[in-house]
């Protein structure tokens, strides 16, 4: 082989090694940013905590009603970041954001109170029961059951009829409104976060 020929295998086998480092480079970078999102989610529900008592509420609630606290506590979280005076341009009320007219026909169903929605204790309560009924309606379907208690059951009703939705339906992006999407996408993403955090810290 002439020295040409050395000096362009050379080359060859350069830049092979060129091109397993930049690989082995881009794989490492990829694997920090894994970790470093997964860190900026926990951090994210991090940046919002209860009050000690709102918290003892959603224990206590949670329990109370068979429903995840980590669940209860992501749709408080993503409803009004935990403020009790909170009022949505709709008029929902309350750390759980519920309209008063859904408040009245919870407190029918449940026996429970609903004068006071700014109360955390009510507001909780009322959030936590109408959470259990809709998974219990919608057979323990979260997605279906989120979407309803942001988009109303009889828009659920509605969508699962005229789109022949199956009761196993998970495709969130198939959700008619922007908003509850977001909702349904933001809550269950909460929920994740918090039973990481929660495992991170036992």
């Amino acid at each position: 082989m002439t020295r040409r020929g050395h000096r362009i295998l050379r080359r060859k086998k350069d830049c092979g090694r060129g091109g397993v480092k930049i690989f082995t480079c881009l794989m490492g970078v990829l694997c920090l940013w894994y970790f470093f999102a997964a860190d900026i989610l926990i951090t994210h529900v991090s940046l919002y905590k209860p009050d000690p008592q709102v918290q003892k509420l959603i224990e206590e609630d949670s329990a109370r009603f068979h429903i995840s606290p980590e669940l209860l506590q992501a749709v408080i979280l993503t409803e009004s970041k935990y403020n009790p005076q909170a009022v949505s341009r709709t008029g929902a009320v309350g750390v759980m954001q519920i309209m008063p007219d859904t408040a009245q026909w919870i407190a029918e169903q449940s026996g429970l109170p609903a004068d006071n929605l700014h109360d955390p204790k009510q507001n909780i309560a009322l959030g936590a029961w109408y959470l259990y009924y809709l998974l219990d309606k919608y057979h323990g379907n979260l997605v279906l059951a989120l979407a309803a208690y942001n988009a109303g059951r009889g828009n659920v009703d509605s969508w699962m009829k005229e789109n022949r939705w199956p009761p196993d339906f998970v495709d969130i992006n198939r959700i008619p409104f922007p908003e509850t999407r977001e909702f349904v996408k933001h809550v269950i993403q909460c929920t994740e976060e918090l039973k990481a955090e929660n495992n991170q810290t036992k």
